[in-house]
């Protein structure tokens, strides 16, 4: 409970002296990232290229590119896995947009993979596209067992590790949530021996974590992100099988993987495949956690890529996709803030109801007081209305935070606090902030106050107090999630006299 405390404080607590409301996991906190490249996690047989057929292989070493934070302090990361796309032909784990998903995720905090999988199939025949996506599943499963093994080596989280897939990537991560039972496995992954002999001929891939077999762990990622992918069948999915969540991310114009029901390229010899539309659509049918972005009018890899490769620049959808990425992880191992709250006069009691395995905590009273304990007592010094945030922590950093208004009056058997000496408007907090803040002031002498929000060119945007006040100390929330980024202006205005005019930085 010391250590992760300590972290707490070494890390969250400099932002908000600093007037910044940057958190793990859903921000770039990281300028330094560690890198282990070619980090071999298992051997397996691959086909020969060229291709001469199922049965000419070579033992093949198969490595990650692994990402870390650089002096990161916590012990215990959530994991992210990416594997290229490729059509199972081409394609390696240096691609673009793997590389920078893996830069990204790591900046915010995470442990991040690219792997190389095995690749190789004849495009005419169906036989060998099934075993081509077969032993790319064997090894997707064979990676993640290698990582909860080697876990403490990384500082991984075996709770938390997630798979994110671009194309055939997308095709390996969801077929190693939903391919889990032997009677799924294709009949064409098993030994394949025909008079006259053809290039189908082949050996026994074996079962699905036939590599790397003396690894025991759990083969399944706690969360998918699928982009651009699709399912040998929607059968597959059933009502019984672990909800892992998934992130399903398709273009309804795309050709390469269609977006519903349709061959890959459009090439009738390739296997038909159930995109992400009739994947949702079956996930709704059955009450299966997923979420969405399904893109009107756009093709394959429309954030800005060719096969991986930038094409020659990420556009403006790889920031959205990348957003709504991190966002989804986040939510798979956030904390839920949550407090009550009594009132005796003066004097609050909070009680603190988040979530299970919350190990840090800390309280913003909204008068400039602060707290660390789990269910603190706070005494008010004067009456008004305040705004109370409470930020969490657990085992691995994750955070969440709430907040409420708490209105403090005076009552008949108390003295009143001591009146405010002067009028005064405080530094809003946080500041820069990204949708709300908090404004407050104080009043030395009743009047008709006025409390107003102008953007950099003069013109005001919003109202917040027009109305008389008596004497007090007055904290009140600002939400500007209409508004755009930029610098803007608050001003306290007394009976028609400026008092005072502070300047705040919107940060989107």
């Amino acid at each position: 409970m010391k250590r992760f405390l300590l972290i707490f404080l070494l890390t969250f607590i400099p932002t908000l002296l600093a007037g910044q409301t940057t958190y793990r996991y859903t921000d770039s906190l990281f300028t330094a990232v560690q890198t282990h490249t070619d980090l071999g996690y298992a051997t397996a047989p691959e086909l020969n290229s060229p291709y001469m057929g199922e049965s000419a292989t070579h033992k093949a070493g198969l490595t990650m590119h692994i990402f870390q934070p650089a002096d990161d302090e916590l012990a215990l990361r959530p994991m992210l896995i990416c594997a290229h796309g490729g059509a199972f032909v081409t394609g390696n784990k240096e691609h673009d947009d793997m590389m920078a998903f893996c830069r990204e995720f790591a900046s915010r905090g995470y442990v991040t993979a690219t792997m190389q999988y095995r690749l190789g199939m004849n495009p005419a025949s169906r036989v060998s596209g099934e075993r081509a996506v077969y032993r790319a599943l064997q090894d997707s499963r064979t990676a993640i067992r290698f990582i909860r093994e080697k876990a403490a080596e990384f500082g991984v989280d075996t709770s938390r590790v997630y798979f994110l897939g671009s194309s055939a990537g997308a095709f390996i991560g969801l077929h190693n949530l939903f391919m889990n039972e032997t009677a799924e496995r294709p009949a064409s992954t098993g030994a394949i021996s025909t008079f006259p002999p053809t290039s189908d001929n082949g050996p026994d891939l074996g079962g699905y974590d036939a590599i790397k077999s003396q690894y025991n762990h759990n083969a399944h990622p706690n969360a998918v992100i699928a982009l651009w992918g699709a399912l040998k069948d929607t059968t597959l999915i059933k009502k019984d099988d672990e909800k892992i969540p998934v992130f399903l991310v398709h273009g309804t114009d795309d050709i390469i993987v269609p977006f519903g029901l349709g061959h890959p390229f459009q090439a009738p010899a390739l296997p038909g495949t159930f995109g992400s539309k009739t994947i949702a659509e079956k996930f709704k049918t059955i009450g299966y956690p997923h979420e969405t972005y399904f893109v009107k009018g756009v093709g394959h890899e429309f954030y800005g890529v060719h096969n991986g490769q930038w094409h020659p620049t990420p556009n403006a959808y790889w920031d959205s996709v990348l957003t709504k990425s991190s966002h989804f992880l986040y939510q798979q191992h956030k904390p839920q803030a949550a407090f009550e709250f009594t009132t005796d006069s003066y004097t609050v009691h909070f009680t603190d109801q988040s979530s299970e395995g919350t190990l840090s905590r800390y309280w913003t009273f909204g008068d400039g007081e602060t707290s660390t304990e789990q269910h603190p007592i706070h005494n008010y010094s004067q009456s008004g209305t305040y705004r109370v945030r409470l930020y969490i922590e657990n085992e691995i950093s994750s955070w969440d935070t709430t907040s409420t208004l708490v209105s403090i009056t005076e009552t008949a058997v108390q003295t009143a606090p001591t009146l405010p000496v002067k009028t005064e408007l405080i530094n809003n907090f946080p500041n820069p902030f990204n949708a709300s803040t908090t404004i407050t002031y104080s009043l030395a002498k009743a009047g008709y106050v006025g409390l107003n929000i102008y953007n950099i060119t003069g013109r005001r945007v919003k109202s917040l107090v027009n109305e008389y006040q008596t004497p007090g100390r007055y904290s009140l929330h600002f939400n500007a999630e209409h508004l755009p980024s930029g610098l803007y202006f608050y001003r306290l205005r007394i009976n028609d006299q400026i008092v005072s005019s502070k300047k705040m930085g919107l940060l989107k």
